[in-house]
């Protein structure tokens, strides 16, 4: 058996970290603005504990030249001595930011991997440093290096003094990033929040991180403020909710349920990811569960796992105790919200309600914390909980011992069929969103309901009347039953609906109203016609067809089935019938 020690092939791996490191070029200016706030934080601990003064403000400057085709970043921070120079800038992996946490115990040092300098090399095609130590015995020193093994090193000065000033000399596809607005739109997407001052061509470019402070030193108007900040050509949020711990894992953060528009597509978290300051990322999908995807805002996490390019998380169990934090979180801020007013959780129940309920669908424990704040929208505008909805429909029972409720998907199309409902004692709520139909399917398995849309077929028997007044024989109900049969093409059912109810209703199969992709298009399975309806006598005893007709279009006026274009021959019809023309 042989042992030996590993080689690298630094011709073949510098190429490597250029092309393939980096899922896009943008990062380098990330990593460079990062080792530029790292030596002046680094500065400000050592300052602390020698004793030195800083009394000028630590700072990160960038500049643009595009006729040279060179970008530049100019710290003030602790600068490099030449040993320091040849120890961390030609060795590869050798990071500078991780030696001194360790050594000074600092938690707001962003380095770690010791290869994100070498990040400069996917758009230059050569790079300066120019660095001055601050200790004041080291003298200045130039590194110069064109992404090969080969560099160069020499005594030089800089005239700014202590700090370091990195030129890119930019290779010709990526001269864009020689320009202003592009430089400027990087750095603060990056570098928004980072606690040392950034500036783009002498213009200040960092915020305040809100998330920092304690929630009880803000407004509800400080929270809004900093949601225009982060989304300025967004509406209002309809609600927050700040995270602040330190145990199991280390989080901070300001999430926000926006305001739900038609326009919204559902799609990718918009939550971004912050490290110590730093923009990380906006793809959280393996951190959020999926019915929290609409969030927005930032989260920031030292605990979280990167890899070394910071531009994927890696999972471990960090990410699920996250996960789980977040989600209780937002369930402790519902149910205080709802719990000291309930009109003002009400009214955000629009905005609210479509997480709520995709949650419960998800998540069991989620929906075990908010089953009992979870609302029904009535048709006519009020709200009750889960519980007190099942106390309002308990009597209502079908043969099998359920308890019965009906909605209604367009409380407009449909409002007739649900005034009838609620005319007959039977409250009709709201389930008008994408997520209501597994929604209701959920309730229906973990409550014993059955729901059904005022429309389905299985609902029709609900308004069956217990008189008989002016019912029609049988040999008139099976008259009048061939005649619509001809007429629609569809099955007929007869059925006691009152002497005062509808004369005919439209019903479909339940599980085609639950489809959300069919929705209210869904066919209708049969025409329901009422045998105790006066205008069936007149068409026996006139055998006038356009009485039929007029119930035919009653059915698909009352169910919103009716056509803009047979609309007014309906209208036109009413009239002749009812001036006997």
């Amino acid at each position: 058996m042989r042992t030996g020690t590993l080689g690298v092939n630094l011709s073949g791996l510098l190429p490597i970290i250029r092309k393939y490191l980096y899922t896009h070029s943008d990062v380098f200016l990330r990593e460079l603005i990062a080792n530029g706030v790292d030596a002046c934080q680094k500065l400000r601990t050592i300052a602390a504990q020698e004793g030195l003064s800083l009394e000028e403000e630590l700072k990160v400057e960038i500049f643009v030249y595009p006729s040279k085709r060179q970008l530049v970043l100019r710290d003030n921070g602790i600068g490099m001595t030449e040993e320091e120079v040849e120890k961390y800038l030609t060795v590869i992996a050798a990071s500078s930011a991780r030696e001194f946490a360790q050594k000074y115990k600092e938690t707001d040092i962003i380095g770690f991997f010791g290869m994100g300098f070498y990040s400069a090399f996917m758009v230059a095609e050569k790079v300066e440093v120019l660095t001055q130590s601050y200790r004041s015995e080291a003298p200045g020193v130039r590194w110069i290096g064109d992404g090969s093994e080969a560099y160069t090193l020499e005594p030089a000065s800089r005239p700014e003094g202590r700090g370091t000033t990195v030129t890119l000399h930019l290779l010709p596809e990526y001269e864009e990033y020689a320009q202003i607005w592009k430089v400027r739109q990087i750095a603060e997407k990056y570098a928004r929040f980072l606690p040392v001052s950034i500036y783009v061509e002498g213009s200040r470019i960092n915020e305040k991180p809100l998330w920092r402070d304690h929630p009880t030193t803000l407004s509800e108007e400080a929270y809004k403020q900093f949601y225009r900040l982060l989304y300025p050509d967004q509406p209002d949020p309809a609600f927050f909710v700040h995270l602040n711990v330190d145990y199991p894992v280390n989080l901070q953060g300001i999430l926000y349920f926006p305001t739900l528009r038609p326009e919204v597509v559902l799609e990718r978290p918009r939550i971004a990811l912050y490290v110590r300051g730093m923009f990380i990322t906006d793809e959280l999908r393996e951190l959020l569960p999926d019915y929290l995807t609409l969030l927005q805002g930032v989260i920031e996490s030292s605990d979280i796992p990167l890899n070394v390019s910071r531009s994927q998380l890696q999972m471990d169990p960090t990410l699920r105790k996250i996960s789980q934090y977040i989600v209780r979180k937002v369930a402790e801020k519902l149910r205080e919200t709802f719990d000291q007013d309930r009109k003002r959780y009400e009214a955000l129940w629009e905005h609210i309600g479509p997480f709520v309920k995709y949650g419960m669908v998800r998540d069991e424990e989620f929906a075990r914390k908010v089953r009992d704040i979870a609302l029904f929208k009535s048709f006519e505008g009020s709200f009750f909980t889960v519980p007190e909805y099942l106390s309002r429909i308990s009597a209502t029972r079908d043969p099998r011992g359920f308890s019965v409720g009906f909605y209604v998907q367009d409380p407009v199309r449909q409002g007739a069929l649900a005034r009838l409902f609620q005319a007959r004692g039977y409250p009709v709520v709201e389930a008008d969103t994408v997520i209501d139909p597994y929604w209701l399917s959920y309730l229906e398995l973990k409550e014993g309901i059955r729901f059904f849309r005022v429309d389905a077929q299985e609902a029709a028997r609900w308004l069956e009347a217990s008189d008989r007044e002016g019912e029609l024989t049988q040999e008139e109900v099976q008259a009048v039953k061939e005649a619509l049969e001809k007429l629609t093409g569809l099955r007929v059912e007869p059925l006691r609906l009152g002497a005062g109810g509808p004369a005919a209703l439209l019903a479909r199969q339940e599980d085609q109203t639950r489809n959300p992709l069919q929705g209210l298009s869904a066919p209708p399975a049969r025409l329901t016609f009422n045998v105790q309806h006066p205008i069936y006598r007149r068409y026996l005893l006139s055998q006038d067809r356009r009485w039929l007709e007029h119930t035919w279009d009653w059915a698909r006026l009352l169910s919103g089935d009716l056509k803009q274009e047979d609309l007014q021959a309906f209208l036109e019809r009413d009239w002749a019938l009812l001036s006997g023309m």
